[in-house]
């Protein structure tokens, strides 16, 4: 949300529950989810800097799922699925080793 205030953000941030597990070490835990939050934090302010790469992110998602027919995977099994994933992720690796890395190539590609 854009009027989220971030004490608000920071107030949302909870232990999980293994916290209270005697036999962990809670401490390590504790540090760790506290220096997620604060990555967290700190790209949360700087957002404007990732929001063109989020726009070619989705371009690619855009490419595999309309021009590779990875909207809907009909298939009956797991190891078919696997194969037309793999299949389609290693062709958008080849398509955008072939030079089609920018924002308006992806599009135009995507929309063919």
């Amino acid at each position: 949300k854009e009027n989220m205030k971030m004490k608000k953000l920071n107030q949302i941030f909870n232990y999980k529950l293994e916290i209270f597990n005697p036999k962990k070490n809670t401490e390590k835990i504790k540090k760790l989810l506290k220096r997620l939050k604060n990555e967290f934090l700190e790209k949360i302010n700087n957002w404007e800097k990732y929001k063109p790469i989020r726009g070619k992110i989705e371009d690619f998602f855009k490419l595999c799922k309309d021009g590779l027919n990875m909207r809907d995977i009909h298939k009956y099994t797991h190891d078919s699925v696997k194969r037309t994933v793999y299949l389609n992720v290693f062709l958008a690796g080849l398509i955008t080793l072939q030079g089609y890395t920018t924002k308006t190539a992806l599009q135009k590609l995507a929309e063919m």
